[in-house]
């Protein structure tokens, strides 16, 4: 299915990484997702307006952690939520992780705020975790130890997924195994990881809903 708007964020955000953002022509990036540069402008006016698109798609899971931070669901079935979304951000995202990470170090006033989001990412998913910890339905882990190991989990998951050429279908079950091999982590029952899974999948529609203001 075509999708221009979807191409012209790709070849932007390629752009921007690897020539940084001053140096990037709107032409050029008409160019690289194949279209005519009055066709870009249909799409979006400036660049700024690009890269402002290409972060906001970044911060998908941190919103939904957001949302998520005062709900009274289950830690279980919250962290499974921001984990499931944070894989599928990830790999739908115009920008490998790797590749954003990199250029936000390299140009940290065009990426401003890739590192703010990812702390605060973190530090919201330690809190659900503490929050699962003190409830009984995790086992005594280090929050802030586990948080890392199950976003590096996320981050290599989306290597994978590009590098291994997986199409659009597969991706709600890469993003499942992902967070059920972190949930089998953490939680004290794990026999209870079904009915979490049964009712973390029942709340992600609803969730993006309230997330992307489409309720």
């Amino acid at each position: 299915m075509d999708d221009p708007r979807g191409d012209i964020l790709t070849a932007a955000a390629e752009l921007f990484a690897a020539k940084g953002f001053a140096a990037t022509r709107m032409g050029a990036i008409a160019a690289r997702a194949g279209m005519g540069q009055s066709s870009l402008y249909y799409w979006f006016k400036s660049k700024d307006e690009i890269l402002r698109e290409i972060m906001d798609q970044n911060r998908a899971s941190l919103q939904a952690a957001r949302v998520l931070s005062q709900h009274d669901s289950p830690a279980a079935v919250r962290l499974y939520i921001v984990l499931h979304r944070d894989v599928i951000q990830m790999c739908t995202a115009p920008l490998n992780f790797y590749d954003l990470e990199e250029a936000a170090k390299k140009q940290p006033d065009v990426f401003r705020g890739f590192q703010g989001d990812y702390d605060e990412l973190s530090a919201r998913l330690c809190s659900i975790i503490e929050e699962g910890v003190a409830s009984g339905e995790f086992i005594d882990v280090s929050p802030e130890e586990f948080a890392r190991t199950a976003l590096s989990l996320n981050e290599g998951t989306q290597y994978r997924f590009h590098a291994q050429g997986k199409s659009r279908d597969e991706l709600h079950g890469v993003a499942d195994a992902a967070a059920r091999t972190s949930l089998r982590a953490v939680m004290s029952d794990v026999g209870a990881l079904e009915s979490v899974q049964e009712a973390a999948r029942r709340g992600i529609a609803g969730f993006s809903s309230r997330v992307t203001g489409t309720e």
